[in-house]
């Protein structure tokens, strides 16, 4: 198993359609919404674009206050786990009826923004939508190792990405260490019929 450092930006994104590509994420700060259901439902598509609003907030404020900001725009992330114990050989299967997992969509914060700052955005958003609890928190947290693979496709062919990703996982003799990952390159409901691309990742032990 040859693991690629990945300190860069690029090599956070890169990944092959054909073989893991392995490489190591550091500590990362994110915007998060927990929830249940398959992706694509109502609630689904709320959590992604409050958590899009909130940081295009955030970007903005950052201008506002001639603060540099990231130099490319995040991405959706969702990490992905069921709600009850499911053997490593059933999850591609399991993966494909996700009415019952659990998901926590993700958005990276930009690294110049501080927690105020953070904090203010969450709050403009809850008040314009008239709420009066914040759905989003900020979270930190390091996956280490990882593998990914490329998808290109929508939300239906993941499963079979989820499948080869575990499979060469099994075969190299990688134990699981956190859910499943799915950073969203290109949204299949936004671009031409089989032109979405998303990163399928797992972290390993």
């Amino acid at each position: 198993m040859s693991i690629q450092p990945s300190s860069s930006f690029l090599e956070r994104r890169h990944a092959s359609t054909h073989r893991p590509v392995f490489v190591t994420i550091p500590a990362r700060r994110f915007l998060a919404i927990d929830g249940m259901g398959q992706p694509g439902a109502d609630d689904f598509r709320l959590a992604a674009s409050t958590l899009k609003e909130t940081v295009d907030r955030l970007c903005v404020a950052l201008r506002r206050d001639h603060i540099p900001g990231p130099a490319k725009p995040a991405v959706p992330e969702c990490c992905w786990w069921p709600s009850r114990p499911v053997a490593l050989a059933d999850l591609p299967e399991a993966f494909e009826d996700r009415s019952t997992w659990h998901w926590r969509q993700l958005i990276e914060l930009p690294a110049a923004a501080g927690d105020d700052m953070v904090q203010a955005a969450i709050d403009e958003t809850r008040r314009l939508a008239g709420r009066q609890t914040q759905l989003l928190r900020p979270v930190t947290f390091i996956e280490g190792t990882v593998a990914q693979l490329l998808h290109v496709g929508g939300y239906q062919g993941e499963p079979a990405v989820v499948a080869r990703l575990l499979q060469v996982l099994a075969e190299e003799g990688c134990a699981l260490a956190g859910p499943l990952h799915i950073l969203q390159l290109a949204d299949s409901d936004h671009v031409p019929a089989g032109r979405g691309r998303s990163i399928v990742r797992q972290p390993i032990a």
